[in-house]
């Protein structure tokens, strides 16, 4: 039980990380895509315009991957808390996998202006599909439960 708790405390330190860096990248995103496409080298029209691109596509993931974090922060409280196998977890899950497979078409929507994009397509959708299996499974022990819950 100690190892879960450790577990779930470094979990939560990652997603509280996480949520600062997002903070910070909603304001410096463009200027570090930039940076990183350019280094010190010349900046040209393609790439002011790759850039462009880029930033819009994150900008409209960027309420979908808030939402997911904090949906993830308050599924790793409900644990830390004890309270696992209910059902506010499953809408977590369910409602984080959604967020995914909304980053995953915003994604792909841009893979057409930066090819890269096409890797963080790729990741939401398997990760939107690994919640989805994690949420059904969830929802099946919740229901165990509730079963056995009824039962004297």
């Amino acid at each position: 039980m100690k190892k879960t708790k450790i577990s779930a405390y470094v979990s939560l330190a990652i997603c509280i990380a996480s949520s600062v860096a997002f903070i910070v990248l909603l304001f410096l995103f463009p200027t570090a895509f930039e940076w990183l496409l350019t280094g010190k080298g010349v900046k040209t029209d393609a790439i002011t315009q790759t850039v462009k691109n880029v930033s819009f596509a994150y900008y409209l993931a960027a309420p979908f991957s808030a939402a997911a974090l904090y949906m993830l922060i308050r599924l790793i409280l409900n644990v830390l808390d004890g309270k696992i196998f209910v059902k506010i977890n499953v809408t977590y899950l369910s409602l984080i996998s959604y967020c995914c497979f909304a980053v995953f078409v915003i994604s792909a929507s841009f893979t057409y202006f930066y090819t890269s994009m096409l890797i963080a397509a790729f990741v939401m959708f398997v990760v939107g599909i690994l919640l989805r299996v994690v949420k059904n499974v969830m929802q099946s022990a919740v229901d165990l439960k509730n079963e056995n819950d009824l039962t004297i």
